[in-house]
């Protein structure tokens, strides 16, 4: 009997990426370097059939993981099933979405333990635990049922970094292999961030802090995977990497001397002229960027940005970065509690700003989702957000949410107006003569955009979800 199998849900509906579910396979590679006997499935590559072949072979436990959002519908299906087919077994609930929610989640009757927060140690004792029916009262970091009585167990402690399981296996290897061969293998150096954005789930699920990986750790397994499938990118999967100058001059030696291409996520005030040379220097392709919002006070009030000159943080880090080579993804927040349509309009203003400023740039405008147990969850709630009370209702807040109709348009519109350069994700989505599909809500796109005209986008917006959906399903993409 498998000891363990960790499942992953297809994350999103219409998103074509396919790079590495590491909150699996970090957990497994525990697991696995412990005795136990893992199996994995991801919905992305794996099929349905392959899932239910392995719970009729026999399962002593499963572990689903998910984000807020569409995944959770795919993780409901799994857990119901497991269930189904054996009634016996311990189904084990982890992720951002139940660490953020977990009273909520258990009271899902194919749920019988949440995961909350960081999972190897939690999850390889509970499963001990449970083999050898031991006191579960004792496992840090659970919520689970006794009797009908929900329980909370005492929260766990982080790991120390130096400790954290290299998350590629003998098991795990093959998704490590299709990521690593489409261009999209994702790889931590940190967890967390020490920042306090209020929108931001990493309040809760990291209690706002930041835990960098020893960099000889990192130097020793990111050649594992160099060795291992010669890559030529990586994706350093980090919620901020900048937090220290001296480390990003560290981390970006190593992957300079491996003739890597890279990406990560950093803050506009952590860019200045010396930062900046240094990156492109090293490789660095492709940089995410918070900006959430055009208003200062939006990011001031609102978000809690802490950028020390508000939004001119962001117009000097995108003057910096138009002299270099990088591509600087703009992350836009739109329909956040309080926001104005004016404001609405000075993100969109900026947004072209930075267009004209920095020609490789990228923007996306994302639909606020308001992540429970965060600071600006309350102010949702004041604004008219009803919370849903069971994963079907948070299986509709995505980026593209409904919560707020206009926002969730934006996130389309925004992104067929600026992500159709060559190489970019319309580009790549829609290859060849595949564009001419896509074309005319490019079109459309471009014209309501400057229009600043978002209604009455129900029938494009159907249609588009369903394209990128296809393209997500025939494999069109990065390769």
């Amino acid at each position: 009997m498998t000891d363990c199998l960790l499942a992953y849900p297809i994350p999103t509906e219409d998103s074509p990426t396919k790079g590495v579910a590491l909150s699996i396979f970090y957990l497994g590679a525990e697991l696995e370097k412990n005795g136990l006997d893992v199996e994995y499935f991801d919905e992305r590559f794996d099929k349905f059939k392959d899932f239910v072949l392995l719970l009729e072979a026999g399962v002593f436990a499963i572990g689903v993981s998910s984000m807020t959002g569409f995944q959770l519908i795919g993780s409901k299906k799994m857990l119901e099933y497991a269930k189904k087919i054996n009634p016996n077994i311990h189904t084990i609930f982890g992720g951002v979405h139940p660490s953020l929610l977990p009273e909520q989640c258990i009271k899902e009757p194919f749920v019988d333990f949440v995961v909350v927060g960081e999972g190897e140690k939690t999850m390889l004792e509970l499963i001990q635990t449970l083999k050898n029916k031991g006191d579960l009262s004792k496992v840090d970091g659970i919520v689970w049922k006794k009797d009908g009585e929900i329980i909370t167990n005492k929260p766990r402690e982080f790991m120390d970094p130096s400790e954290w399981p290299f998350p590629m296996t003998g098991k795990s290897k093959k998704y490590f292999r299709i990521a690593a061969e489409r261009g999209e293998l994702m790889f931590q150096a940190s967890r967390g961030c020490p920042f306090n954005c209020n929108f931001c789930y990493n309040q809760i699920f990291n209690k706002r802090t930041w835990r960098p990986m020893p960099v000889d750790k990192f130097e020793t397994e990111l050649k594992i995977f160099v060795d291992e499938f010669h890559i030529e990118n990586i994706y350093i999967n980090d919620d901020n990497i900048g937090s220290r100058k001296d480390r990003i001059q560290k981390i970006s030696d190593i992957l300079r001397n491996f003739g890597l291409k890279w990406t990560t996520s950093i803050r506009c005030p952590s860019i200045d002229e010396k930062t900046a040379r240094m990156l492109e220097k090293s490789g660095c392709r492709e940089l995410l960027l918070g900006v959430e919002s055009g208003s200062d006070r939006v990011l001031k009030e609102v978000v809690n940005k802490m950028h020390p000159h508000g939004v001119e943080d962001t117009r000097e880090c995108a003057r910096v970065l138009s002299g270099t080579t990088i591509q600087s993804r703009y992350n836009f927040i739109a329909g956040l509690p309080s926001e104005t349509i004016h404001e609405m309009h000075q993100s969109m203003d900026l947004a072209d700003w930075i267009w004209k400023t920095d020609k490789n740039a990228k923007i996306t405008f994302d639909a606020y989702s308001p992540y429970p147990g965060s600071e600006l969850y309350n102010e949702a709630v004041k604004a008219g957000f009803k919370e849903p009370h069971d994963l079907d209702g948070w299986s509709k807040m995505t980026l593209s949410n409904e919560v707020n109709p206009v926002a969730g348009n934006l996130y389309y519109i925004s992104g067929l107006r600026f992500r159709g350069k060559k190489g970019d994700s319309t580009d790549r989505n829609f290859p060849g003569l595949k564009r001419l599909i896509i074309l005319p809500f490019e079109i459309s796109a471009h014209l309501r955009w400057r229009l600043r005209f978002f209604g009455y986008y129900g029938w494009e917006k159907a249609i588009v979800k369903k394209l990128f959906a296809w393209a997500s399903r025939t494999g069109s993409g990065r390769k």
